[in-house]
């Protein structure tokens, strides 16, 4: 009998997590109805993140925090290894949404709302042991727990101990794993002030995770880790997580709707009138653009300057996302981008030799510094296609410097395989 009642409950939890697309909140509300020591934990970060939206109306300093993140492949086939050209394309992505950097037609009360969140993702290129490192890590399992699929039941795409793989440590990085969650779900998140230590970060089926690749067509918009992590970060769903007009997401902003966009744009739906005060007597439309929603990822565009306060708050006052802040995962991403362009490495990542093409056609020294900043190498008056031998250098991320009359024109980062 208790076999029975075990596997019903665990039935029904299958059920409950397959009807969403994102189980961060169904998980998040089960755990504040049974969990007192969660839910007591979950109002303390609350209201700290209030009080600093309360002291910060004037705005966020303008102050670009840069993430790393770790990227926890988990597979049980070939098809489910994803690449480093799929997971790039979706720190791309996460680059592209959290920085306003998109391009998409909105109405012109959405468009003045549209904020850029001053966050930025890279792959980390120093693990927690200061080793040079491509941000990833690959792990063959056999699946999950739940008919073999991870699930949020039990986090167990989080532990080694349950086929899945352990964090890194979530003060210093974003962790995002990455695997075949069970149809239908495309991914979730833990919130802010979560107690949970060893499993903070963000969960995204392998079908849902980047642009190119091993991505399903519907879901090849990479926007379920840029809707994931706006979880991460605090945020709730816009319609409230209520199928009427009388749920929230706290923020005064985004306007009221009854329930989850479906899949599509429907840009002309407005299901709710019963606004905030901040719209007065107008009545927008639902913001099916907006990040938080269930629309498809092509209508995805915008978080709002009232969500990006929303996340501030939880950036500048949950301890492990404070953290972030001082963590050297990132140490090769202080990059401009207006001298990555004086030359280009092929191919990239490699296993032993490097092409070099200036694009400027000068002939130029280049150095090659190691994830804790020493030079380990220099190769003068090189010429544009000239091939260094990088069969001796150790597996890991390193800095392809160019440098002429001494100063440093042009900088490219290097994964050596």
């Amino acid at each position: 009998m208790k076999k029975f009642l075990l596997l019903l409950a665990v039935f029904g939890s299958f059920v409950t997590y397959s009807q969403e697309k994102c189980a961060a909140h169904t998980k998040h509300n089960e755990r504040l109805a049974n969990d007192p020591a969660y839910a007591e934990a979950m109002h303390v970060a609350q209201g700290k993140a209030k009080a600093w939206q309360q002291t910060h109306q004037n705005g966020t300093e303008k102050v670009t925090l840069t993430i790393p993140v770790v990227v926890h492949v988990l597979y049980k086939n070939a098809a489910q290894n994803v690449s480093l050209a799929q997971i790039q394309s979706q720190i791309d992505v996460l680059n592209t949404d959290y920085r306003a950097l998109n391009q998409i037609d909105l109405p012109a009360y959405f468009d003045s709302l549209k904020a850029d969140i001053d966050v930025e993702f890279c792959l980390a290129s120093v693990d927690p042991d200061g080793n040079p490192t491509d941000g990833i890590t690959r792990t063959s399992t056999t699946g999950g727990t739940l008919f073999g699929y991870f699930s949020p039941f039990n986090d167990d795409m989080k532990y080694d101990s349950l086929g899945g793989k352990n964090c890194w440590p979530t003060d210093k990085y974003l962790n995002l794993w990455v695997g075949e969650l069970f149809p239908g779900l495309l991914g979730y998140a833990q919130f802010p002030g979560d107690p949970k230590v060893n499993a903070d970060g963000v969960v995204i089926t392998t079908t849902a995770f980047g642009t190119t690749g091993n991505v399903d067509p519907i879901s090849a918009g990479g926007r379920t880790a840029t809707h994931e992590i706006g979880h991460w970060m605090g945020l709730y769903h816009i319609w409230g997580d209520e199928d009427a007009c009388t749920g929230s997401d706290t923020i005064a902003d985004t306007p009221n709707m009854a329930a989850a966009s479906n899949q599509g744009c429907d840009s002309l739906a407005n299901t709710c009138s019963n606004e905030d005060a901040f719209w007065g007597s107008f009545d927008p439309t639902d913001m099916v653009f907006n990040y938080m929603d269930y629309s498809s990822d092509t209508c995805m565009g915008m978080f709002t300057k009232g969500q990006k306060m929303r996340m501030h708050g939880f950036l500048n006052t949950d301890p492990r996302r404070m953290g972030l802040a001082t963590s050297n995962g990132c140490a090769f991403m202080g990059i401009k981008e207006d001298v990555e362009s004086m030359f280009t490495l092929s191919p990239n990542p490699t296993t032993d030799n490097v092409r070099i093409l200036f694009n400027t056609g000068d002939i130029a020294t280049v150095q090659i510094v190691n994830a804790q900043g020493q030079l380990i190498a220099v190769y003068d008056a090189l010429s544009t296609g000239a091939e260094i031998d990088l069969s001796n250098l150790e597996v890991g991320v390193y800095l392809v410097q160019m440098m002429k009359n001494e100063k440093l024109v042009g900088i490219e980062r290097l994964v050596k395989h």
